[in-house]
Formats: C-alpha cells, structure tokens, sequence
C-alpha cells in the first residue's frame, strides 16, 4: 500500500492513522483506529502497547484499505463494524438505526438511579415502554438493569425492529417489541411505571450543523423534525403517557439542548409536575424527566 514501509503493527497503525487524519480530528483518530484495529485485527491495547512489532498479513492490511476508502467517505465507523457500544452492551446497527449516543446512556443512567431501589421488592414488578427503540438500546438496558422488568419497546420502522429483536437476543434479554407509529396509533392499554424516549428533535434548520457521516448515512426519520413543530414527537408522547402512566409513575427523555424550557413547559402544561431538566456530560440541557400530579 502506498505509504506503507513495513507491515509491522507500529507501521500499520502510522499508516493508517495518517490515511484517514484529513477528515477527522485528533482524538476520532485514534478512537476510530482502535475500534477498526481490534476488530478487524483483534488487536488489543496491551498490542498497542507491548507489540508493535506484530506483524499484519497482506490480507488484513488490504481490509483496512477498504476501511479506510469507506471512513474517507464519512461512513461512520459503527456502521462499517455492523457494532456499537452502550452501556455494558454490544449492539448490532445498520443505518435503519441511530448510532447510540453518550447522552443516551446519561438518559438511561438516569432511570436506573431513580428505579434501581424497586429491584429488591418481589411484590412490585416494574413496567417500561422504550418509544422508538430504534437499536434497542435503551429498552435491553433497561432490561439487563432494572431486575425483575417488563420492558415493552415499540418503534415506526419494521427493519429497526428486526435489529432490536437481534440486540436483545444477543444480549440475552427479554423485550416486547411491536410496531407502533406515537403520532398515529392508539396507545396500549398499559399500567406502566415508566416510559422513556429519544425522538426525533433535530430541526431541519439545523441540518446545515451537522456532520456528513450523521447527515448522510444515519436515518432521517429518527432524526428530524419540522422547524414549524420541533415538539411534535413530545406532545404525542406526553399525551401517552397521561394515558398509561401510574400515578407515581414518569416520562423521561432526550430533548434538543436548545428546547429545554419549552420541553419542560409542555410536561408542566399537560399535568406533569416535579419537571426537571437535566444537563449532559457537556453542560448542555439534554433531558427532561417529570411525573404526573397525583
């Protein structure tokens, strides 16, 4: 390969790394070479460290070609490995779902701290629904973490339904999974504890911000919204939850950091009280949690 002076693994990683440093910073660099290497090499970081004399075969560095063509074009990493990672979870994605997001394990750190105390009382027997589950993310977190849950996870895309089937599976987890679009269909006929949603929030104003290998590769439906409506998932949501909530029991979601106030405003005008908005890892407001007025 062009560049390529030995196929040592020091060598190789250089290469590499110098292959793909035009379209990415620093520190994606080196995260996205470490993913690639271990799991196109099985390379790990004692390797890295101990072993950069490991010599590559002729056949894996022509792999990391192909990688490198794809991650030039801004094809997210996650989606050439066919995985992500979340939580404690290896996930299987492809771009009929979002790729998970730190902020979404804040989400889900959350309901585990406020819910986890509820695992131990063999007479209670939490309810969740995961709204848009694209991945499963969140609904085999849930899952695997709060003990003795039901979770049920519902989304309007059949493929990202078929990847949540895989997840929990893979996983070893038990979801109930069904097709269901929140703006349209009715609600379940459900007592449940507690409902959490990352919806679509991105306003299509906001498209021009954004990354190509988000924009161009990762599914719209999950990520958009109209400027006319940016809270048009988070009505239908919070009309649902009305529906099905106990009375102790709460909404939690990811939000738009710029629509703080005006997420918790909607909570606040449709009967939910304690609102709370939440900051992420980054200071940015990135939930909103509430609970119905008993």
């Amino acid at each position: 390969m062009k560049g390529l002076k030995n196929n040592t693994l020091g060598a190789v990683w250089k290469w590499f790394v110098e292959h793909i440093s035009l379209n990415y910073n620093e520190l994606e660099t080196r995260a996205i070479g470490r993913l690639v290497f271990e799991y196109y090499l099985n390379i790990s970081a004692t390797d890295f460290a101990l072993n950069r004399d490991i010599r590559i075969s002729e056949s894996k560095i022509i792999v990391l070609w192909r990688v490198v063509k794809q991650l030039n074009n801004y094809v997210p990493v996650q989606y050439i490995t066919g995985q992500a990672f979340f939580r404690e979870l290896v996930l299987e994605v492809n771009n009929n779902v979002l790729i998970p997001r730190s902020e979404t394990e804040e989400l889900v750190e959350w309901v585990v701290e406020d819910f986890s105390e509820m695992d131990h009382n063999p007479n209670r027997s939490l309810q969740l629904w995961d709204i848009g589950t694209g991945s499963g993310a969140i609904a085999i977190s849930l899952a695997k973490e709060l003990k003795d849950s039901r979770v049920f996870a519902s989304d309007i895309n059949q493929e990202a339904l078929e990847v949540a089937r895989k997840n929990a599976e893979r996983n070893q987890t038990s979801v109930d999974l069904w097709l269901h679009d929140i703006l349209k269909d009715p609600v379940p006929e459900k007592s449940l504890n507690c409902i959490v949603s990352n919806p679509p929030y991105v306003r299509e104003s906001e498209k021009a911000f954004m990354h190509k290998n988000v924009l161009d590769y990762e599914p719209h439906q999950a990520l958009f919204v109209s400027d006319n409506d940016p809270l048009l998932y988070y009505s239908s949501i919070v009309s649902a939850a009305k529906a099905t909530l106990t009375p102790t029991g709460a909404l939690y979601v990811e939000i738009n950091e710029s629509l703080g106030s005006e997420t918790a405003k909607l909570f606040e005008q449709n009967g939910f009280s304690a609102v709370e908005i939440r900051k992420d890892m980054h200071g940015k407001e990135r939930m909103v949690k509430g609970k119905l007025m008993g």
